[in-house]
């Protein structure tokens, strides 16, 4: 298998500016965080985040509001955030 990063894509740079700061081998440090992006190291403390943040917004009510349609763009890392918080979240 092979890699291939776009430095010209932030995400891609960022990754691989990583690696050039690993100490051990590149191949142990990219297994690692594979394991670690599937397998959470502490379940219960992931449980226990998601189940503080749904009793906070449980109490929470929303109104929707008709807007005139605005072009929104959001930057990949806000879209990596908004992923990663649905899958903290599990919906």
């Amino acid at each position: 298998m092979s890699i291939r990063f776009n430095l010209e894509q932030e995400t891609d740079r960022r990754a691989w500016e990583h690696l050039q700061c690993v100490k051990t081998s590149r191949n142990q440090a990219v297994i690692a965080a594979i394991n670690a992006s599937f397998e959470p190291v502490n379940q219960s403390l992931t449980d226990a985040i998601r189940e503080t943040i749904r009793e906070c917004l449980q109490n929470i009510s929303a109104l929707q509001v008709s807007l005139p349609e605005q072009a929104s763009a959001i930057s990949e890392e806000e879209s990596a955030l908004l992923d990663s918080l649905n899958d903290l979240l599990g919906d």
